[in-house]
């Protein structure tokens, strides 16, 4: 009965091999050996997967069969470094199948088969993949080399301490203070490489970060390895590490031209508050569209009794709605300070609105961008110029304008008959222009003085404007010739002329109408005097293709003395 238990528990040698292939089948490793001759004499299921060929293939070919030429000559020679040296081998390699394509690493465990004779008959192996190990650690080499690049490169100083408070990791920058490499920095000290003074302020604050956990921030006047004082501005954090002790992380920044920049412009914010106040334009300064500080100067300009009631008030609430170039004080502001922003600086003429009595004032800006504790800001200097744009207007008034009768002038209206023949040649429409002369205006001057003959010129000023539509012209070129230009009046030539004939009646009928005339001499009580005049007027077109304006003028200079010629109060058109 024991007999027969023993051997139904008993396996046959075949059994046990059955049993042991069918492991090594499960093995994710490449399990194969072979003769001396490199042939392979078992291949694991894996193996046979790889190679696309099942075992019956494989068992008694070579590498040749499977793989490229140069792996199967690669393999060929580590198998004969085993077999020569009966001695276990491990190495690296890259086997390239031909089957499927693919390229992986392996590391390779070979050691030879002994046969019964001591003698050497072939080698076993196993082939583990560490295709994807390699890869990773490739990936982790060339990650840190990329930390190393990006920590060395920045403009600062990096380092790690440990709680022994000696270096860790210093990038080449924090190294370089010290005139030494990295390398030779790790395990050092701070009291190494800095006075005393120094090391007891830097490890205290180094102290509270491994005691507390918390970042801390410190400034320090310390010696560089070139024998300067340089501020630095350091910050400290816990860095903390899986299974690994906890280390001080540290940035440094050499911040010894900031504490200088910061002085000078403590100097310079001084300089210019005196400036500023003392200033007798009027300065405003604007950031983000708003005034937050103003001098003495821009309060009285503004009729404003402190500053509290400009700051957070924006240009154009000291301003019409309204400026004169048609734009709101609003939209112009914004894209004043927008350009002056841009460009650096920027100088405008803009109107202003007094807060007290709301009487508008004309100044001049001049807008400049700066730097303001760290913000962008505008410095607005401004300007009265009321006198100026007075005398600006006196100077275009007489350069332009005749001085008795407030007309244009002979040089304003050639202005504006160029603008007229350079329209009618765009638009293809025709104008006019109208010349007359005062019929029995001598008179007046004879009997009554020149100051009768000016108001009787004021007078027939009035009366040819009246006669005239917006767009166009009355101008006194002299003594009493007056012209008048019409524009855009219609694209035909018979239109036109029909038009203008009537314009030309109705200026002949208006001036041909008596003037009473109110005279005051010396004192003396006014005295009213009744005047008869008439006018004859000389008429030409001009079509859109014509150019020259003194031939316009002359033209129609000579259709007036035929009308003159003619008896007077008459109406003339030159031949064209």
């Amino acid at each position: 009965m024991a007999c027969r238990d023993m051997g139904r528990n008993n396996r046959s040698p075949q059994g046990e091999l059955d049993a042991l292939r069918a492991a090594l089948d499960n093995v994710g490793a490449l399990i194969f050996s072979k003769d001396d001759r490199y042939r392979y004499t078992y291949a694991n299921q894996h193996f046979c997967e790889l190679v696309g060929a099942p075992l019956e293939n494989v068992v008694g070919h070579t590498a040749d069969e499977f793989f490229d030429a140069d792996t199967a000559t690669l393999l060929h020679e580590h198998d004969a470094k085993v077999l020569a040296s009966g001695q276990s081998t491990q190495q690296r390699e890259t086997r390239f199948f031909k089957k499927s394509g693919a390229r992986h690493r392996y590391l390779t465990i070979k050691t030879p088969i002994v046969g019964p004779q001591g003698e050497i008959v072939g080698l076993s192996g196993v082939s583990i993949d560490i295709t994807e190990s390699e890869h990773f650690e490739q990936a982790l080499k060339e990650n840190q080399q990329f930390l190393d690049a990006i920590l060395d490169s920045v403009d600062g100083y990096i380092y790690t301490k440990g709680q022994d408070h000696r270096y860790t990791y210093t990038n080449r920058a924090a190294a370089a203070l010290f005139r030494r490499t990295p390398e030779e920095l790790l395990g050092m000290q701070d009291s190494e490489l800095l006075p005393p003074e120094v090391v007891r302020h830097v490890r205290a604050s180094d102290e509270l970060v491994f005691a507390r956990g918390e970042k801390q921030t410190t400034e320090v006047l310390m010696p560089t390895a070139d024998g300067r004082l340089r501020h630095f501005w350091l910050k400290k954090l816990l860095l903390r590490r899986p299974e690994q002790p906890d280390c001080l992380l540290g940035f440094a920044s050499d911040i010894t031209e900031l504490k200088d920049a910061q002085a000078a412009t403590l100097r310079s914010e001084a300089r210019f508050r005196t400036l500023f106040e003392a200033s007798h334009d009027a300065v405003a300064v604007l950031r983000q569209g708003r005034i937050i500080d103003g001098n003495q100067a821009l309060l009285d300009m503004l009729g404003v009794t402190s500053r509290d009631a400009l700051r957070e008030l924006h240009p154009w609430d000291f301003a019409p709605a309204v400026q004169p170039c048609g734009k709101t004080s609003e939209e112009l502001a914004g894209e004043h300070m927008a350009s002056a922003s841009r460009l650096g600086h920027l100088r405008f003429e803009w109107v202003q609105r007094r807060h007290d009595n709301g009487a508008e004032v004309p100044v001049d800006v001049v807008l400049s961008a700066m730097d303001l504790d760290g913000e962008p800001t505008l410095l607005a200097s401004i300007r009265d110029i009321t006198d100026r744009k007075l005398y600006e207007a006196k100077i275009h008034q007489l350069a332009f304008y005749d001085a008795l009768t407030g007309l244009p002038n002979r040089r304003l209206f050639f202005d504006r008959l160029a603008q007229a023949v350079a329209q009618s040649r765009r638009s293809g429409r025709h104008g006019a222009v109208i010349y007359l002369d005062l019929d029995n205006f001598k008179p007046v001057n004879d009997r009554h003085g020149h100051r009768a003959g000016d108001l009787l010129l004021q007078e027939a000023a009035r009366r040819l404007a009246h006669c005239l539509r917006e767009e166009d012209t009355v101008a006194r070129l002299g003594g009493d010739e007056f012209v008048a230009l019409l524009v855009n009046v219609a694209p035909d030539h018979a239109t036109t002329r029909a038009y203008v004939v009537e314009v030309a009646e109705r200026i002949r009928d208006a001036l041909a109408r008596p003037y009473s005339l109110a005279l005051g001499d010396d004192g003396r009580p006014a005295r009213t005097v009744e005047h008869r005049c008439s006018a004859s007027l000389g008429v030409t077109l001009f079509p859109p293709e014509e150019s020259n304006m003194e031939a316009i003028l002359k033209l129609a200079d000579g259709a007036m003395y035929q009308a003159k010629a003619a008896g007077r109060n008459q109406i003339r058109f030159a031949a064209q």
